[in-house]
């Protein structure tokens, strides 16, 4: 059995370990909505550069590549994007 001063020792052992994870919660918590920012900046920054691809005719191996390389990218941000968004709204 633990004496009256490894009682309060744990205790105060435990309040730190909550403290500091608390502290880290709320970093994550920060970053995880600055990268949802980020993310939704995107389409805006890059308009001109998704419009230029999306009028494309793909007549050549540049455009076409752009075209499937906008199309992984697009895949990829929407999945990102969707998953970081449910991360802070179960926050």
């Amino acid at each position: 059995m633990a004496t009256v001063t490894e009682v309060k020792k744990g205790l105060d052992d435990m309040a730190t370990i909550i403290v500091a994870e608390r502290q880290a919660f709320a970093l994550a918590k920060a970053r995880i909505s600055n990268a949802s920012g980020n993310l939704g900046l995107i389409p805006t920054q890059y308009a001109d550069v998704l419009a230029t691809i999306d009028a494309y005719t793909p007549t050549g191996a540049f455009e076409t590549l752009a075209q499937d390389e906008k199309a992984k990218l697009t895949t990829e941000f929407q999945a990102l994007k969707a998953a970081i968004d449910a991360l802070i709204a179960d926050f």
